[in-house]
């Protein structure tokens, strides 16, 4: 069964934890008994409640950590990432949003889109977010007139063109009462597109199975009963075959596929997401970090990279030539911030040209590192063109990085 991931996002109060617990309630991912722990306003079921986990979080009527929840249906099953919505925690929504196929951004229909919906598209922008729901919320509280969802999706459609959001969609919702969540409203008979569950029935998730193989290096071993070296690692992308001639980057040594293990398996393919055990013809440059390629499908290996890059550390901020550690994947090396080209207006999303950068700042920037790393584009292979940067001193992720 093939499994999306979205995340939703929005402003404090714009009723994100409603909504997920309308769409665990409509497709039957409740359990009987916590649908009768969950409190009610009259007949209303508080379907935040089913979400909000921590009792501390419900008193303070906020939620302010990442709460994965899973349900599926005949079709699909889902993961969802129910981030936080206010300012200071953009961290944790960058990370819960890393690697889903949908954002769904809630904005509330009486107050319209906001710096946070400014922020979140920003993230979605940065993140290469395949498809963008504008879910339009608490249409209820508004008669379910058509005028103020139109304001808001003419207002949207330029800040989508401005940040070149790739799949952009609007719906019309009301998460406490259903309409248009999982199933078509009879209360909005001038909206003619899907329902929100609909949609995610349907859309495409983001493969990687047709993109170039890669394989990320996680560790190395040895056979003590045949003395045989092991190599452990991840399809980022593609296929591997037995009998491949492969390249290891760096230092682009040429090997050849011996043997595949997938699975306790011995198998003649692996595919994009799967976990392996290699052999190898020769183990000459092989260690952890190394990326292989095949011979006319090349990723790039350098020591000077152009990343956006997202700050998330409140406490430090981003300095040209300050050291650093920049991960990607198994792939670790010191590196330095040379230049930042621009940081993007989080409000009008002018470029503009800073010294450094604070928490929550998205800009682009130069990388130079110690040694090569290997990467490709995001459009050739995602899994390899996202990365992390630390902060050696306290271990800390201070940075998130994308490369387009």
């Amino acid at each position: 069964m093939e499994l999306l991931r979205f995340t939703t996002a929005g402003s404090i109060d714009d009723g994100k934890s409603t909504l997920t617990g309308r769409l665990l309630y409509d497709t039957g991912n409740i359990k009987e008994d916590v649908l009768e722990s969950v409190s009610k306003v009259g007949n209303i079921i508080n379907l935040a409640h089913i979400t909000d986990g921590l009792r501390s979080e419900r008193a303070g009527g906020i939620t302010i950590d990442i709460g994965y929840r899973y349900f599926k249906t005949n079709n699909r099953k889902y993961i969802i990432s129910d981030a936080p919505g206010h300012f200071q925690y953009t961290k944790n929504m960058v990370t819960g949003a890393s690697n889903v196929d949908v954002m769904i951004i809630l904005i509330d229909a009486k107050n319209g889109i906001t710096s946070q919906t400014r922020l979140h598209s920003l993230v979605a922008s940065f993140l290469r977010t395949r498809y963008v729901v504008v879910a339009v919320n608490k249409m209820d509280a508004l008669a379910y007139g058509e005028d103020a969802f139109e304001s808001i999706r003419n207002e949207y459609r330029s800040i989508a063109e401005r940040l070149q959001l790739r799949d952009v969609i609007f719906i019309p919702i009301s998460a406490l009462h259903g309409d248009n969540v999982s199933a078509h409203s009879e209360n909005m008979p001038w909206y003619h597109g899907p329902d929100l569950l609909s949609f995610l029935e349907q859309c495409d998730t983001h493969k990687t199975t047709n993109g170039p193989g890669r394989v990320s290096i996680q560790y190395c071993a040895e056979d003590e009963s045949t003395k045989t070296s092991l190599y452990f690692g991840k399809v980022l992308s593609g296929e591997i075959h037995v009998n491949e001639p492969l390249k290891i980057f760096p230092p682009e040594n040429e090997v050849l596929v011996k043997k595949i293990i997938s699975g306790y398996e011995e198998v003649e393919t692996a595919k994009a997401g799967e976990n392996i055990c290699l052999e190898l013809n020769t183990n000459d440059g092989m260690k952890r970090g190394s990326i292989l390629a095949p011979l006319t499908h090349r990723p790039q290996c350098t020591k000077l990279l152009t990343a956006a890059i997202c700050w998330l550390d409140p406490e430090i901020n981003c300095e040209q030539n300050k050291e650093f550690i920049l991960r990607i994947h198994t792939q670790e090396s010191i590196c330095h911030i040379r230049d930042i080209e621009y940081r993007i207006n989080p409000f009008s999303f002018d470029k503009e040209k800073v010294p450094g950068l604070k928490v929550n700042e998205v800009a682009s920037a130069i990388i130079e590192t110690e040694v090569p790393v290997v990467y490709d584009s995001y459009d050739v292979c995602p899994e390899n063109a996202r990365g992390i940067i630390i902060d050696p001193a306290t271990h800390n992720t201070v940075a998130a990085i994308m490369i387009y």
